[in-house]
């Protein structure tokens, strides 16, 4: 191996860890500041990041930086908190054709073909909710932020694209799994892709208590213990991209998820749904 070689290697290395090392500080100042947010809204919106690119010689590091920023409204549900969260978002990624490593997670395809795909991804979830959030929500036990891995199978069907994406929790914040099951239909008017899906989310007993749980510590005159059980989340999602030049893009996203009655029951829960809707900016080079 000559030395020109051992030492691009060595300089793609180094920028894979310093992309790494920078998402992960973006992720942890995002997760001081953000409430937490579904698998199903995140991946849509990294599909809708990523441009659709050529076969790239290498499918590993012949990629394209990624920069940019993502602002949304996101409905709260939780009892006297304000009834929307604002949140401004910064975006960075490095995207190749088998991996991506952003602030909107990682991605690492592991098989491919001209049907079906199978990644690893890893995420952060954010807590869920702050004590300061309401006075009703005062006393309640720190949620810890999530670090959480899992697989995500991809396949052709029909018109669209059915997606299953598993994660669970390594960072003994939940210990909780869950499983999203998401359909959706691309379509193309002019240089607009929008992307029309749906699905249900299903989450452990755990994930749930970690959302809308109340334990015996956390009990007082108006709030009593509850254990919640599995909960199945079903939502609606819609994403919008529209190219503004050849390296700028526009996109857009809206969703709604219905609550089940594990999340209603909840003491700490005051509405029936949560709806959300974003508009990002990002500039690949």
């Amino acid at each position: 191996m000559s030395f020109y070689r051992v030492s691009n290697l060595v300089g793609n290395g180094l920028i894979l860890l310093g992309t790494g090392l920078c998402a992960s500080a973006l992720l942890l100042f995002i997760g001081t500041t953000a409430n937490a947010q579904q698998q199903g809204r995140r991946d849509t919106l990294r599909e809708q990041v990523n441009p659709k690119q050529d076969e790239a010689a290498d499918p590993w590091l012949g990629g394209i930086w990624q920069f940019g920023a993502f602002g949304g409204v996101e409905s709260n549900p939780y009892r006297g908190a304000d009834s929307v969260d604002v949140d401004l978002l910064p975006l960075l990624a490095y995207d190749a054709e088998r991996m991506h490593i952003g602030t909107d997670g990682v991605s690492v395809t592991a098989w491919k073909n001209d049907y079906a795909s199978f990644s690893v991804i890893g995420n952060v979830r954010m807590k869920p909710f702050d004590n300061d959030d309401s006075n009703y929500l005062r006393g309640m036990n720190e949620r810890d932020m999530a670090f959480e891995v899992g697989g995500a199978f991809k396949t052709r069907l029909w018109r669209g694209e059915l997606a299953a994406y598993h994660l669970m929790d390594v960072s003994d914040a939940h210990d909780g799994h869950e499983l999203d099951l998401t359909y959706t239909i691309p379509m193309n008017l002019w240089d607009v892709t929008f992307d029309w899906g749906g699905g249900v989310l299903w989450q452990n007993d755990k994930l749930a208590n970690y959302h809308v749980g109340v334990s015996g510590n956390e009990v007082r005159s108006d709030r009593s213990a509850y254990d919640a059980d599995g909960a199945f989340i079903p939502h609606l999602d819609l994403s919008v991209t529209y190219p503004i030049t050849e390296s700028l893009v526009l996109l857009g996203t809206s969703g709604i998820q219905f609550l089940p009655d594990s999340y209603t029951d909840s003491p700490l829960i005051d509405e029936d749904y949560v709806y959300s809707i974003g508009l990002g900016l990002v500039y690949n080079f």
